[in-house]
C-alpha cells in the first residue's frame, strides 16, 4: 500500500501548473514497468509554470518560458526521496492520482485473455467443418494480443476483427446446414450466429460471402420487401401484372420479384424519392406529378433492393428528405447506392432557417452536429451549405412541417428539372 503524502507536500505538488508533468511521468513509468528512467519534455508557457516546476526541480526555469524543458525521472525521484515527501517518484504519482501504476498493462492483459477465449471459440466451431479447415489453420497460427486482427491471408478478405469474428461464426453454421442439405434464411442465420437477427452489416455480408464462396443473396434467403410507388410504370410477364399509375394513392411491388420476373416498362421523366410515408402519400395525390414522375417511398432509409431497382431504371432522380443531418446522410447514401447524383427537393437552407424545428435533447443535437459536420465538405454538393448550418446548431426541420411550402410548387419544380436535365 502506498504511504500517504503529508498534506503540505500534497498541496505543493498538486498544482494545476504541474498536472501535465505528472500525467507525462505516469505514462513514462507505465512504459518502464514503474522504474524512474528516461526523461519527459514539459512546455513552460508562463511565469507561474516556470516558478512551480522550478521549485520542484530546484533550478530556475524563467529562461525557458515559451520553450520546453527536459525532466529526468531518475533525478526527480532522488529529489522527492530526499525532500519532505520522503517517497519515490512512483509512490508520489500513485498518491497524487489515486490510481495504481501499470493499469494499462492490466487492461491489456485482460483484453488479451478475452481475445484468447474468443480465438479458441472460433477454432472450436471451425473444427469439423471441412470447408473451413484452411481458415482454421490460418487462425491457429495467428498471434493473440490485446488488439486482435484477422489472419493476413484470410478468405474473408477483411482486416477488421469486428467483421471477421461474426463472419466466421455465420460461415460455420451455414456450412454445417449446407452439408446437411438445409437452406437458411438471412435473419435466421444472424440470430444463431450473432444472437441478434438485425446484426447483418454490409461488411459482414461481404466477408461471409467470401467464406462461403457465393454471393450473399444466393447463399441465404431474404424476405422480399415491397416498394411503394405511384407513376408511369408497368410490370409485365406475359401479361400485365401491375400498373403503378392506376393504383390510388400508391401500389406496393416486391423489390426482388420486380427485378427477377418479367420486365418493366417505365416512361417516367424521372424518379422522386420521398423519405417519410405520409409525405410520400401526399405527393402521390398531387395532380400532375405522378403522371410524369415515378414517386417512390424511401422506406425510411434506402435499402439495397430499393437502390438496385432505382439504379436499373436509369432515370434522373430527385429526393425530398427531412432538413436535418440524417436527411443529408440519406441523400449521400442514395447517391452512392444508385451510382449517380440526386437532386434535392424542398431542402433549401432558406426553408430550414424559417421552418419549425424539432425539439431535441442536448445529446441529440450534439450527435446531429457531428453528422452534419462530416457532410459539410464531402456530402452532396447541393446540400453542403445546409450541412454547414446544421453543424452549428444540430436543428432538424421535418418535411411534414413543410407541406404548405413544398407541395404547391412541387409540380413546377419537377418540370424545371425536366427542362434542365438535372
Amino acid at each position: 500500500m502506498t504511504p500517504p503524502l503529508p498534506e503540505a507536500v500534497r498541496h505543493a505538488l498538486d498544482r494545476p501548473e504541474l498536472a501535465l508533468l505528472w500525467q507525462r511521468i505516469r505514462k513514462q513509468l507505465e512504459r518502464t514497468d514503474a522504474q524512474p528512467r528516461g526523461t519527459v519534455r514539459i512546455p513552460i508557457p508562463d511565469h507561474r509554470t516556470a516558478s512551480e516546476l522550478g521549485a520542484i526541480l530546484g533550478r530556475r526555469l524563467t529562461g525557458h518560458i515559451g520553450k520546453n524543458t527536459q525532466v529526468d525521472l531518475g533525478k526527480l525521484d532522488q529529489i522527492l526521496r530526499a525532500g519532505p515527501a520522503q517517497l519515490g517518484l512512483p509512490d508520489v504519482i500513485v498518491a497524487l492520482t489515486g490510481e495504481q501504476l501499470l493499469q494499462k498493462q492490466v487492461q491489456l492483459t485482460t483484453r488479451t485473455a478475452g481475445n484468447q477465449q474468443v480465438w479458441q471459440e472460433l477454432l472450436d466451431i471451425m473444427d469439423g467443418v471441412p470447408q473451413m479447415a484452411d481458415e482454421r489453420a490460418l487462425l491457429a497460427k495467428s498471434p493473440v494480443g490485446p488488439v486482435q486482427h484477422p489472419p493476413d491471408d484470410t478468405a474473408a478478405i477483411t482486416r477488421s476483427w469486428q467483421v471477421y469474428e461474426p463472419a466466421i461464426r455465420a460461415a460455420c453454421i451455414w456450412w454445417r446446414a449446407h452439408n446437411d442439405g438445409r437452406r437458411m434464411a438471412a435473419r435466421q442465420l444472424a440470430g444463431l450466429a450473432f444472437r441478434d437477427t438485425k446484426k447483418w452489416t454490409d461488411q459482414r455480408r461481404v466477408a461471409f460471402a467470401n467464406l462461403v464462396q457465393r454471393p450473399f443473396d444466393q447463399a441465404v434467403d431474404e424476405a422480399d420487401v415491397p416498394i411503394k410507388m405511384s407513376g408511369p410504370l408497368v410490370w409485365k410477364f406475359q401479361d400485365t401484372i401491375a400498373h403503378a399509375a392506376t393504383a390510388r394513392p400508391w401500389i406496393g411491388l416486391p423489390a426482388q420479384g420486380i427485378r427477377t420476373l418479367g420486365y418493366i416498362e417505365c416512361d417516367a421523366k424521372g424518379i422522386l424519392v420521398v423519405e417519410n410515408v405520409e409525405a410520400f402519400e401526399k405527393v402521390c395525390l398531387l395532380d400532375g406529378v405522378t403522371e410524369r414522375w415515378l414517386c417512390v417511398w424511401n422506406q425510411g432509409n434506402p435499402r439495397k433492393r430499393l437502390m438496385r431497382f432505382l439504379a436499373d431504371l436509369n432515370l434522373m432522380v430527385a429526393a425530398w428528405c427531412d432538413l436535418d443531418a440524417y436527411g443529408i446522410r440519406m441523400m449521400a447514401n442514395l447517391e452512392k447506392g444508385i451510382g449517380r447524383s440526386v437532386t434535392p427537393v424542398g431542402m433549401s437552407l432558406a426553408l430550414w432557417r424559417t421552418g419549425t424545428k424539432l425539439i431535441q435533447t442536448d445529446q441529440q443535437l450534439a450527435w446531429a452536429r457531428d453528422v452534419a459536420a462530416n457532410f459539410s465538405t464531402r456530402g452532396p454538393a447541393l446540400l453542403r451549405e445546409l450541412a454547414v448550418a446544421i453543424a452549428e446548431t444540430g436543428d432538424c426541420c421535418e418535411q411534414e412541417t413543410l407541406y404548405e411550402q413544398v407541395l404547391p410548387t412541387l409540380d413546377a419544380t419537377l418540370r424545371a428539372f425536366e427542362h434542365s436535365g438535372a
